[in-house]
């Protein structure tokens, strides 16, 4: 008999037990690993990786630097009521002058009913519904159901414990629809046979990729995040596909591409853009409709055009310029839509909280005042309320927005 099962067959039972006990785990975590492996689409061909810093890099240089102004920062676009100045003690405007950034802000002016029948049995080929800040419901058809971005509860974690007590994690807009109201919610809840539950999610931060929503929703639902982001998902989630920079899938007769922008990620502070970002688009028989996540105003929209050519229907956000190498003015959304010859532009990001230096009332009037001095050619801009439905009927390219 050999003396390494001498040493076995003498060993106290419990040092047997933990022997064990650690090849089992060691098999189950094998096991475990394969049922929760996440798929990946990858792109080998893009230098998006910053090897000296270890971490992911936007494609293109941003064209402004942090706090850049245009000659628009210098125009009053709010009310004489609502100026108002306000100390801060977290969101202190470095230019000083703060004032009070949701004075004379009522949401309900803002918000609609939605309409719940059109909803669940959509009538028209395109429905697209802004929730609130960066969240959408986008139907396709009768089939498809696509959430992006859904931030319908709380911020996840300590964020959403403390932040209440704060200007920055104070929410000021309920969303108009809860996670209840929809096909997505619930274990039991049946979405139909002939339907597909997409969550297409653009980047980490914490305003767009929200737990506290997806924990909510049924499990059969096909999850799509830019690439890292995968990995933060429980194994319960069986559906997650991690996608990196100008790569595509397809489910049914739906093609998803995810696409860069110029922003970057991170939950914590010690932890940045070691995930990707970026947008979405959804091609579906031949109609194209454009997520732009956050972004600042790079040639990156350009690039975008060049590879996968116009967009029909461009969800562009308009708040939070301070940060402008990564957030658009108002006008620099326009911009960018005009790289990617877009026909309708959907503003969004402004209305749910501050995160910036501007009043929470000034990005929809920065963008119309801007719109005005120079409409955008063969483009409509259809600007909409937390809960309202923009449809329209493909084979009629009509758009339906008011529609009873």
């Amino acid at each position: 008999m050999s003396p390494n099962l001498n040493k076995w067959q003498n060993a106290k039972p419990l040092i047997r037990f933990l022997i064990q006990l650690s090849f089992f785990i060691a098999i189950l975590s094998a096991v475990g690993g394969c049922t929760a492996q996440r798929r990946v689409i990858k792109n080998e061909t893009l230098d998006d990786w910053d090897g000296r810093r270890m971490c992911y890099k936007n494609l293109f240089p941003s064209k402004y630097g942090l706090g850049q102004q245009t000659e628009y920062d210098h125009i009053d676009f709010l009310k004489p009521h609502e100026r108002k100045p306000h100390t801060y003690r977290l969101l202190k405007n470095p230019a000083g002058g703060d004032i009070d950034r949701t004075l004379g802000y009522d949401p309900a002016e803002y918000t609609v009913e939605p309409d719940t029948g059109t909803l669940r049995h959509p009538t028209q080929d395109v429905q697209i519904t802004w929730l609130r800040h960066a969240a959408f419901w986008v139907q396709l058809g009768e089939k498809y159901q696509i959430l992006i971005d859904p931030f319908l509860e709380e911020f996840d974690g300590l964020a959403g414990r403390l932040g209440k007590y704060s200007e920055i994690g104070s929410l000021y807009a309920e969303s108009p629809l809860a996670v209840e109201d929809m096909p997505f919610f619930g274990e039991s809840e049946s979405p139909g046979k002939n339907q597909m539950l997409i969550v297409a999610i653009s980047h980490d931060h914490l305003d767009h990729l929200n737990f506290n929503t997806l924990k909510k929703l049924s499990k059969n639902i096909h999850y799509y995040v830019p690439h890292g982001v995968e990995n933060m998902f429980p194994r319960k989630y069986a559906n997650v596909v991690g996608m990196d920079w100008y790569t595509r899938d397809t489910i049914g007769d739906l093609t998803l591409h995810f696409l860069p922008a110029n922003h970057n990620s991170g939950r914590s502070l010690n932890a940045r853009n070691q995930t990707l970002w970026g947008g979405w688009l959804f091609e579906w028989r031949g109609y194209r409709i454009y997520f732009a996540g956050d972004s600042g105003y790079s040639a990156v929209f350009k690039d975008i055009k060049s590879r996968v050519g116009a967009v029909d229907i461009c969800l562009m956000p308009i708040a939070s310029w301070y940060w402008r190498y990564g957030h658009f003015t108002p006008e620099d959304a326009i911009q960018a839509a005009k790289d990617l010859e877009c026909s309708v532009f959907i503003p969004w990001g402004w209305g749910t909280w501050i995160i910036s230096m501007e009043h929470i009332l000034e990005p929809p009037r920065r963008l119309q005042y801007a719109w005005d001095q120079e409409p955008p050619e063969n483009m409509e801009l259809r600007s909409l309320k937390m809960g309202e439905t923009y449809t329209l009927d493909i084979a009629g390219q009509g758009p339906c927005s008011d529609c009873e």
